[in-house]
Protein backbone atom coordinates (compact mmCIF):
# COMPACT_ATOMS: atom_id res chain seq x y z
CA UNK A 1 0.00 0.00 0.00
CA UNK A 2 1.44 3.60 -0.61
CA UNK A 3 0.24 6.44 0.62
CA UNK A 4 1.07 9.92 0.32
CA UNK A 5 2.44 9.40 4.05
CA UNK A 6 4.47 6.70 2.65
CA UNK A 7 5.70 8.00 0.18
CA UNK A 8 7.24 11.23 2.07
CA UNK A 9 8.76 9.33 4.85
CA UNK A 10 9.10 5.65 3.79
CA UNK A 11 10.78 4.65 7.02
CA UNK A 12 7.24 4.03 8.33
CA UNK A 13 6.32 1.68 5.66
CA UNK A 14 8.06 -0.95 8.47
CA UNK A 15 5.02 -0.18 10.62
CA UNK A 16 1.94 -2.24 10.86
CA UNK A 17 -0.94 -0.06 9.66
CA UNK A 18 -2.41 -0.96 13.23
CA UNK A 19 0.41 1.09 14.63
CA UNK A 20 -0.26 3.70 12.49
CA UNK A 21 -3.77 3.96 13.45
CA UNK A 22 -3.07 4.28 17.22
CA UNK A 23 -0.57 6.65 16.60
CA UNK A 24 -2.34 9.17 14.48
CA UNK A 25 -5.14 8.71 17.18
CA UNK A 26 -2.94 10.67 19.74
CA UNK A 27 -1.12 14.02 18.74
CA UNK A 28 1.10 14.22 21.37
CA UNK A 29 2.10 10.36 20.33
CA UNK A 30 2.30 11.38 16.65
CA UNK A 31 4.48 14.67 17.93
CA UNK A 32 6.75 12.51 20.31
CA UNK A 33 6.93 9.34 17.13
CA UNK A 34 7.71 11.98 13.97
CA UNK A 35 10.22 13.65 16.00
CA UNK A 36 12.05 9.89 16.22
CA UNK A 37 12.13 10.18 12.73
CA UNK A 38 15.19 10.50 10.68
CA UNK A 39 13.67 12.31 7.81
CA UNK A 40 12.02 14.40 10.54
CA UNK A 41 15.70 14.72 12.24
CA UNK A 42 17.09 15.86 8.98
CA UNK A 43 14.54 18.46 8.74
CA UNK A 44 15.06 19.93 12.19
CA UNK A 45 18.89 19.90 11.67
CA UNK A 46 18.45 22.09 8.93
CA UNK A 47 15.74 24.19 10.45
CA UNK A 48 18.31 24.86 13.55
CA UNK A 49 21.65 25.36 11.25
CA UNK A 50 19.73 27.73 9.23
CA UNK A 51 18.46 29.40 12.14
CA UNK A 52 22.04 29.37 13.11
CA UNK A 53 23.24 31.34 9.83
CA UNK A 54 20.21 33.86 9.68
CA UNK A 55 21.91 34.29 13.86
CA UNK A 56 25.15 35.17 12.58
CA UNK A 57 24.26 37.30 9.76
CA UNK A 58 22.20 39.55 11.97
CA UNK A 59 25.00 39.71 14.09
CA UNK A 60 27.44 40.89 10.97
CA UNK A 61 24.46 43.60 10.07
CA UNK A 62 24.66 44.98 13.94
CA UNK A 63 28.08 45.61 13.44
CA UNK A 64 27.61 47.01 10.11
CA UNK A 65 24.92 49.27 11.60
CA UNK A 66 27.10 52.52 12.90
CA UNK A 67 29.54 52.26 9.04
CA UNK A 68 26.89 52.20 7.18
CA UNK A 69 24.72 55.05 8.71
CA UNK A 70 27.69 57.22 8.93
CA UNK A 71 28.20 55.97 5.00
CA UNK A 72 24.50 57.57 4.65
CA UNK A 73 24.94 60.66 6.34
CA UNK A 74 28.29 60.69 4.04
CA UNK A 75 25.98 60.75 1.03
CA UNK A 76 23.66 62.97 1.65
CA UNK A 77 25.99 65.44 2.50
CA UNK A 78 27.93 64.73 -0.72
CA UNK A 79 24.59 64.84 -2.83
CA UNK A 80 23.96 68.04 -0.86
CA UNK A 81 27.14 69.60 -1.75
CA UNK A 82 26.46 68.46 -5.11
CA UNK A 83 23.15 70.15 -5.25
CA UNK A 84 24.57 73.25 -3.91
CA UNK A 85 27.55 72.90 -6.91
CA UNK A 86 24.96 72.54 -9.45
CA UNK A 87 23.03 75.69 -8.77
CA UNK A 88 26.09 77.92 -8.43
CA UNK A 89 26.99 76.68 -11.66
CA UNK A 90 23.75 78.11 -13.11
CA UNK A 91 24.66 81.28 -11.36
CA UNK A 92 27.99 81.51 -13.31
CA UNK A 93 26.16 80.53 -16.54
CA UNK A 94 23.78 83.20 -16.12
CA UNK A 95 26.36 86.04 -15.26
CA UNK A 96 28.29 84.59 -18.27
CA UNK A 97 25.49 84.72 -20.48
CA UNK A 98 24.91 88.43 -19.56
CA UNK A 99 28.69 88.95 -20.29
CA UNK A 100 28.17 87.78 -23.92
CA UNK A 101 24.71 88.76 -24.49
CA UNK A 102 25.90 91.41 -27.24
CA UNK A 103 28.08 88.96 -28.81
CA UNK A 104 25.05 86.58 -30.16
CA UNK A 105 24.92 84.92 -33.50
CA UNK A 106 21.96 87.73 -35.17
CA UNK A 107 24.02 90.64 -33.20
CA UNK A 108 27.19 89.36 -35.28
CA UNK A 109 25.48 88.61 -38.52
CA UNK A 110 23.89 91.83 -38.65
CA UNK A 111 27.40 93.14 -38.32
CA UNK A 112 28.61 90.97 -41.07
CA UNK A 113 25.66 92.60 -43.38
CA UNK A 114 26.56 96.33 -42.21
CA UNK A 115 29.95 95.61 -43.23
CA UNK A 116 28.63 94.48 -46.70
CA UNK A 117 26.74 97.50 -46.83
CA UNK A 118 29.98 99.46 -46.23
CA UNK A 119 31.62 97.49 -49.39
CA UNK A 120 29.15 97.99 -51.22
CA UNK A 121 29.48 102.02 -50.57
CA UNK A 122 33.12 100.93 -51.24
CA UNK A 123 31.96 99.41 -54.92
CA UNK A 124 30.11 102.77 -55.45
CA UNK A 125 32.89 105.16 -54.67
CA UNK A 126 35.26 103.01 -57.29
CA UNK A 127 31.94 103.41 -60.33
CA UNK A 128 32.26 107.26 -59.24
CA UNK A 129 34.86 109.27 -60.75
CA UNK A 130 37.78 110.23 -57.82
CA UNK A 131 38.06 113.71 -56.97
CA UNK A 132 40.35 115.68 -58.97
CA UNK A 133 39.56 113.34 -61.40
CA UNK A 134 36.12 114.63 -62.69
CA UNK A 135 36.40 112.93 -66.28
CA UNK A 136 36.44 109.13 -65.16
CA UNK A 137 40.22 108.32 -65.65
CA UNK A 138 41.39 106.91 -62.46
CA UNK A 139 44.67 105.37 -62.63
CA UNK A 140 44.49 102.06 -63.20
CA UNK A 141 46.76 100.92 -60.30
CA UNK A 142 44.46 102.56 -57.77
CA UNK A 143 41.03 100.86 -58.62
CA UNK A 144 42.96 97.22 -58.40
CA UNK A 145 44.32 98.12 -55.03
CA UNK A 146 41.39 99.44 -53.65
CA UNK A 147 39.21 96.12 -55.73
CA UNK A 148 41.48 93.85 -54.35
CA UNK A 149 41.54 95.68 -50.70
CA UNK A 150 37.66 95.55 -51.04
CA UNK A 151 37.52 91.53 -52.40
CA UNK A 152 40.01 90.61 -49.83
CA UNK A 153 37.69 91.81 -46.53
CA UNK A 154 35.07 90.45 -48.30
CA UNK A 155 35.89 87.16 -48.53
CA UNK A 156 37.68 86.90 -44.91
CA UNK A 157 33.69 88.26 -43.73
CA UNK A 158 32.48 85.40 -45.57
CA UNK A 159 35.20 82.99 -44.31
CA UNK A 160 34.58 84.14 -40.42
CA UNK A 161 30.47 83.89 -41.05
CA UNK A 162 30.97 80.74 -42.19
CA UNK A 163 33.15 79.40 -39.18
CA UNK A 164 30.70 81.13 -37.07
CA UNK A 165 27.44 79.25 -38.24
CA UNK A 166 29.53 76.15 -37.76
CA UNK A 167 30.26 77.00 -34.68
CA UNK A 168 33.87 76.65 -34.66
CA UNK A 169 34.17 80.52 -33.41
CA UNK A 170 34.97 80.40 -29.43
CA UNK A 171 36.15 83.55 -27.39
CA UNK A 172 39.09 83.95 -25.75
CA UNK A 173 39.03 85.35 -22.26
CA UNK A 174 42.58 87.17 -22.24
Amino acid sequence: MTTPLLQQFPSLASYPPSFLKDLLSSPQLTEAFLFTLPEVQELSSEVERLGRENEELAQKNLALQDELLALRDATAQSYSHAEALKAHWAEIDKAQQGLYQDDTSEKIASAFIDGGAAGSGTASRVDSPAPGHEDGTSSLDEFINEFKAARKTYHKRNIWAERWSRGEVAWRDD
